[in-house]
């Protein structure tokens, strides 16, 4: 009988310290919501809540650019040590122009020919016919070519472009999975691996597109 009760006051212990977690984890959620409901009023931008069965997360818009974090999960059931769910955070904006990247730079990488060979490549396959005519562009200061890779189709462009300010707000995300693209359908920004819902992140991150969209 005393083994019986040690185990349903186990289990209850168990019940309750669940109960709590979700509870707590719910309350975290709803108090994010909250503050970028909050800080998209506050700007004067709207808002939209993404809930798809296999993806959620929020949309943020002007009249200039988009911004959305999103989580979408496979639908399939994970291995040891691994995740389903995919993340990632993205803004964009309708002002074409030639093809410039700007990415994070791995300081591990030392390329030779055959690596400048691959990156072109790759470039190729991502971006089509609009890669055509890219070079890699050392702009910037050296602070910012030992954390970033620059490719451009007009290496003017991205003198221009590249302002203390403008590299102030990329080296925030340094060491993020970060890679900025314009072709002809507009910038866009990429954070792979990443759902931003922290406030100030959020402001960084469309601060960064905003500057960017400032050049035009």
């Amino acid at each position: 009988m005393n083994d019986i009760l040690l185990n349903l006051f186990v289990l209850a212990g168990f019940l309750l310290a669940g109960g709590f977690i979700f509870w707590f984890v719910q309350r975290k959620q709803s108090e994010k919501k909250s503050k970028i409901s909050l800080m998209a009023a506050s700007e004067g931008w709207s808002i939209e809540t993404i809930r798809e069965p296999l993806a959620w997360g929020t949309r943020l818009k002007t009249d200039r650019w988009t911004f959305e974090a999103l989580s979408r999960s496979s639908g399939r059931e994970s291995g040891p040590g691994s995740s389903n769910i995919a993340m990632s955070t993205t803004w964009w904006a309708d002002y074409p122009g030639s093809t410039i990247l700007i990415g994070r730079k791995n300081t591990q990488d030392n390329l030779d020919e055959l690596g400048d060979v691959l990156i072109r490549k790759m470039l190729r396959m991502a971006l089509g016919e609009q890669a055509n005519g890219l070079v890699e562009v050392r702009a910037g200061s050296e602070a910012f070519r030992r954390n970033f890779l620059v490719w451009a189709q007009e290496p003017a462009e991205v003198e221009r472009l590249l302002d203390p300010l403008l590299e102030s707000s990329l080296t925030f995300w340094k060491n993020e999975a970060l890679l900025i693209k314009r072709t002809s359908q507009g910038w866009t920004i990429e954070l792979r691996g990443k759902h931003l819902e922290d406030i100030q992140e959020i402001r960084k991150f469309i601060h960064l597109g905003e500057l960017l969209i400032a050049m035009e």
